[in-house]
């Protein structure tokens, strides 16, 4: 699975984004409150659904906008795919792969399959058993 390109239109600080990574490792650096932890949110949240800081779709959505739009471009077992995600403060989000729009979460998971490991994510280790359940859970529904 490779991400050839990632557009981002209002999500959180970010007016209009496009990013072309490069085949193997990238690097995202920059000064403080520059949108780097905001580009791995949005394709987090393009993968599941979910943000990784559990906030409401609407706060997803730059201030002054309505709306906010992922799309990634990817490749997955030799077939190129578009994933759409549209974000808007007063419904619920609309998603799409390859224009056909997903009913379900779950249909969505393994798509892209991610993890994202945070500061946050030290709950794991330090909090009991039922985090560390949820968290293999999301990764391991991925795999499915």
């Amino acid at each position: 699975m490779r991400i050839d390109r990632l557009t981002l239109t209002g999500f959180r600080n970010i007016g209009e984004m496009e990013l072309s990574p490069c085949p193997g490792v990238n690097v995202i650096y920059g000064d403080n409150a520059q949108g780097k932890t905001n580009i791995l949110e949005s394709i987090y949240l393009s993968a599941t659904t979910k943000s990784h800081r559990g906030n409401k779709d609407r706060e997803l959505i730059k201030f002054e906008e309505n709306e906010a739009h992922i799309r990634i471009h990817f490749e997955k077992q030799g077939i190129d795919h578009q994933l759409d995600m549209h974000l808007k403060k007063n419904k619920a989000k609309g998603v799409a792969i390859d224009r056909i729009p997903i009913r379900r979460s779950s249909d969505l998971l393994g798509q892209i399959p991610v993890i994202l490991f945070s500061p946050e994510d030290l709950k794991i280790v330090k909090s009991g058993p039922s985090e560390r359940r949820k968290f293999l859970d999301i990764e391991l529904s991925q795999m499915e």
